[in-house]
């Protein structure tokens, strides 16, 4: 019964998606469609008992995951090492808890390092394991990108397990380090070169998968609109999200086709709606009532990370690549995500803004007039 309700969410996003694809409405229309068809799913999974396992299917992916490396070959008898981006709390801390206990060395590549330094400890407390390791890494800073890859590879041989979790949401403007718009810069551009500057290792590694954060919210809009990355009087804090969850979603299928002749997986998911601090630039976030309501209908921080857990250990996701999933199944994707054209000129349109990389005065002028 529960899938049967996966299902008919799953189905009712696509459809509204169609409508909105195909008549061209507003994206405020679509934008309350989507989150009335998300906060639908939240209310009913309750009364699925299937859906409320969340710590019980977690643990059948880490006894999955672990009996599956002790049938292996001698030759991935190495510590397996993961990287988790934003693993200081919310999904990614509770996709860390998992993935540590399925035995790897796992990364928590945080920005702030006193939340980190809190999860740390927390994890290794709960887990009673000492294979946590906390680093830093800002993704809205360039530099900050650099330094930690190369700390990375100084210490470590292979990389198994990248999971690009980290982000921003509906955030005032403002600019990363290196003069992006900071929700499209940190969100994707910051992980776009997390990936490239990490895929050669991934390469020389043992089956090695790379699973992305994108959100149903990039389905609100119907094009990237490549001003509003670069022109501040274009800028809309909900638009400019959307923009760079669609970034993401592209990027995944484009690098998928990139990676399509090695040992590389690369998938996608939306985690759904989850109780998370990513909400907190939300004017309704404040008014009375309204967290305890939220914290109520929506999916709990556990239930958030099965999906992105899934994707991250399941056997099942062996060989796998190209997918993006939601609620632990396929879900409706973005048009543009699978046109070729549109991936290869969001993938030369970062390249640009990677090798300007900053300061130069073209970028500054395209941003401020």
């Amino acid at each position: 019964m529960s899938k049967w309700l996966r299902n008919l969410a799953n189905n009712s996003e696509k459809f509204g998606l169609w409508v909105h694809h195909t008549l061209w409405f507003p994206g405020v229309l679509i934008a309350v469609y989507l989150s009335l068809c998300e906060s639908a799913y939240c209310l009913l999974h309750r009364f699925f008992p299937s859906e409320n396992r969340a710590e019980e299917k977690i643990n059948q992916y880490i006894r999955d995951h672990r009996q599956k490396m002790a049938q292996a070959s001698s030759d991935s008898t190495k510590p397996r090492v993961a990287i988790i981006t934003g693993a200081n709390g919310g999904i990614g801390m509770e996709t860390a808890n998992a993935v540590g206990r399925a035995g790897y060395i796992t990364i928590l590549a945080c920005r702030n390092l006193k939340r980190g330094q809190h999860a740390l400890r927390e994890l290794k407390d709960t887990t009673g394991l000492d294979n946590f390791v906390l680093m830093e890494l800002d993704l809205s800073s360039f530099m900050s990108i650099e330094r930690f890859i190369a700390d990375f590879l100084k210490t470590y041989s292979q990389l198994n397990l990248l999971v690009c979790n980290a982000g921003m949401a509906f955030n005032h403007y403002d600019t990363t380090y290196d003069g992006l718009e900071s929700q499209f810069g940190t969100n994707y551009v910051g992980h776009y070169l997390l990936i490239t500057r990490l895929l050669d290792i991934m390469k020389n590694s043992d089956t090695p998968r790379i699973t992305i954060a994108s959100s149903i919210a990039a389905c609100m809009i119907h094009h990237i609109d490549y001003t509003r990355v670069t022109d501040v009087w274009r800028f809309n804090r909900f638009i400019n999200y959307s923009t760079s969850k669609l970034a993401l979603m592209i990027y995944a299928k484009a690098l998928a086709r990139q990676l399509e002749n090695t040992d590389i997986t690369v998938n996608a998911f939306h985690p759904g709606l989850v109780v998370t601090s990513l909400y907190r630039n939300m004017t309704f976030s404040m008014l009375p009532g309204i967290h305890d309501f939220r914290n109520w209908l929506w999916l709990d921080q556990k239930k958030g990370s099965v999906t992105s857990i899934y994707l991250a250990l399941s056997p099942e996701l062996d060989k796998k690549s190209g997918g993006y999933y939601a609620r632990e199944q396929p879900a409706v994707i973005h048009p543009d995500a699978t046109n070729k054209c549109v991936q290869d000129r969001l993938c030369k349109f970062t390249d640009i803004l990677i090798s300007t990389n900053t300061h130069a005065p073209s970028l500054l002028d395209s941003i401020n007039h």
